[in-house]
């Protein structure tokens, strides 16, 4: 099978926003007060309207994503462990939601990151939703998928990110371009690894140490972590 094809995954938008989601990416520290809820409740409505979710991903064999140099580091192989294939996912929101947050900006900082939260909340949404798809398609093909696995996570590096877009063509199916600085745009766009096997499997958490977003992490200023959430 080697790499591909890639192919497009249809995703409906959300009937709404996790707005607890929403305000942990905020810096809520446990429930929302009622002044940070009725502000990302008024923000989330025109975040939701603008929001354009596609998304595209490819079945391929890990050997050949290796021989690719987009599996780079050990902790995405050890969460690989036991998956002969992977499916490669990338879902993004479309440039509205950017746009839309450009615009709440105009003159409300506190606007401008409480849109900037949401979007990331409904970010994660989208790619919920895309890995409950591809889960349906794996039990229909009677295999297992570990969780997702995202570059930048753990010691796999960020600089991967040109590759997995050009194996998914995220560009032309998905409107998802990589910038020099290995950025996505628009910005609420997801890559992610999902190990395939013909046997049930977890895949493996890496821990915080080896991190890139160790030393700004909201989870661990609170004292949690993402796998913990």
């Amino acid at each position: 099978m080697s790499i591909g094809p890639s192919r497009p995954l249809v995703l409906e938008k959300p009937a709404k926003i996790d707005i607890p989601q929403a305000a942990r990416y905020f810096g809520a520290r446990g429930e929302p007060d009622t002044a940070t809820r009725t502000l990302l409740e008024k923000c989330a409505v025109p975040i939701l309207a603008a929001a354009t979710p596609r998304a595209v991903w490819l079945e391929a064999d890990v050997d050949s994503l290796l021989e690719a140099g987009i599996l780079q580091g050990g902790d995405v192989m050890k969460h690989l462990e036991g998956c002969p294939q992977a499916l490669l996912l990338a879902v993004t929101l479309g440039p509205g939601v950017d746009a839309q947050i450009r615009r709440a900006g105009v003159g409300d900082i506190a606007a401008s990151v409480a849109s900037d939260a949401l979007g990331s909340a409904l970010a994660e949404q989208a790619a919920d939703a895309a890995e409950a798809e591809l889960r349906q398609w794996a039990a229909r093909e009677e295999k297992y998928l570990t969780g997702r696995f995202s570059p930048g996570y753990g010691d796999w590096p960020i600089t991967v990110q040109p590759k997995v877009a050009a194996v998914l063509d995220t560009a032309r199916r998905a409107g998802i371009c990589v910038l020099n600085t290995n950025l996505m745009t628009p910005r609420k766009s997801v890559t992610a690894i999902l190990g395939l096997s013909d046997h049930p499997v977890k895949g493996h958490l890496a821990g915080c140490g080896h991190c890139v977003l160790r030393t700004r992490c909201e989870y661990r200023k609170r004292g949690k972590t993402c796998a913990s959430e």
